[in-house]
């Protein structure tokens, strides 16, 4: 069999964009009620049969029509799904909405969830890199009430990662400009993971024990550095996929939710794609997490100053709408590329 051959890749595209559409197995009844097929119930069921010999289709039950496969999918993917475009409306929403986060990347990487979520109608998923390589550059501590402490952190590469902190004596602002100072002295030049570790180190040395002020200069930096709140995923829209057809069954569905509370395993697929270029798109199988195979993945990497900030995805059914999917993550990818760069540029 060869898909380059116009009647195996048009019905083949038929099944599946009639699959995507109803979520019901396609039989040739069905196909042989298209206008544009021009082949007989017989050749129609010919090529079908052929389709699931070579692995493109296959028939879930005996009275059941075709449903896709991974390699039909694929397929249809490569050959079929051209670049999709979202409308002026959908673009200006996304700009508007990332623009007003612009000053930390945290809530931008929030933000892109809530909008994948909401332009896709399946679970939006954000994940920002590991940065414990790239470079300190500030700490900052500023008084916002009178029991509440902000700690900014800022990289080199325009990573800002702020934090409250719970403030019990009422420290002046000015005795925390001389914590910034103190702490920016002790750890300039040094990358993240450094800074961690000579925090620790300093905290365990003798004169921190006597020194008061030293001692809570070093624990107010350990409290933004001592975790990896890099490490966040961000994930919105899981109640858009849990009635889909495909999640019917109680097993596939408490492995999607478990999926979505741990995290760990949609970390490392998506820690994977920075490596990529562009749109990723890893369907079912593909992706490796037998917990969500029945789930396709759209990915595209974040950079800026070309270091990896982190990916954002759309996670759905392999039966997606896949055309408009990749116009919805290529754009907030774009669009969110370009924010981040400004962020990077003024930062530096």
């Amino acid at each position: 069999m060869n898909l380059s051959e116009k009647r195996y890749e048009k019905i083949l595209q038929t099944i599946i964009a009639e699959y995507i559409a109803t979520g019901e197995p396609v039989g040739s009844r069905t196909i042989s009620k298209k206008s544009d097929i021009g082949l007989s119930a017989a050749s129609i069921r010919n090529v079908m049969s052929d389709l699931t010999d070579s692995g493109y289709i296959m028939q879930p039950h005996v009275s059941a029509g075709r449903v896709p496969t991974d390699l039909g999918y694929r397929f249809y993917v490569d050959n079929t799904v051209g670049p999709g475009r979202l409308n002026v409306k959908e673009q200006a929403a996304i700009e508007s909405m990332l623009s007003s986060a612009v000053a930390d990347l945290r809530d931008l990487l929030r933000r892109s969830s809530w909008i994948l979520a909401g332009l896709s109608k399946q679970a939006g998923v954000v994940a920002a890199a590991a940065v414990v390589e790239q470079t300190f550059k500030t700490i900052e501590f500023i008084k916002v009430a009178e029991d509440r402490i902000l700690v900014a952190l800022v990289s080199t590469s325009g990573l800002v990662q702020n934090r409250l902190i719970y403030d019990e004596e009422n420290i002046k602002q000015e005795t925390l400009e001389s914590y910034s100072r103190m702490l920016n002295d002790m750890l300039k030049d040094l990358d993240l993971r450094q800074a961690r570790e000579r925090i620790d180190q300093e905290l365990k040395k003798e004169k921190t024990l006597v020194d008061v002020v030293l001692a809570k200069v070093l624990r107010f930096g350990q409290t933004i550095l001592s975790d990896d709140p890099s490490r966040e995923l961000f994930i919105e829209g899981q109640s858009n996929i849990l009635d889909e057809p495909e999640f019917g069954q109680i097993e596939r569905l408490r492995a999607l939710l478990t999926t979505f509370e741990q995290k760990s395993n949609l970390l490392k697929i998506l820690d994977k794609t920075l490596e990529a270029q562009g749109v990723q798109i890893l369907i079912g199988s593909e992706h490796g997490l037998d917990s969500i195979e029945s789930c396709s993945i759209v990915a595209y990497p974040i950079h800026a100053q070309n270091v990896p900030l982190g990916s954002i995805a759309v996670i759905g059914p392999k039966r997606m709408d896949y055309q408009k999917i990749i116009a919805v993550v290529d754009t907030t990818a774009l669009i969110l590329t370009r924010l981040l760069k400004r962020l990077v540029e003024s930062a530096v």
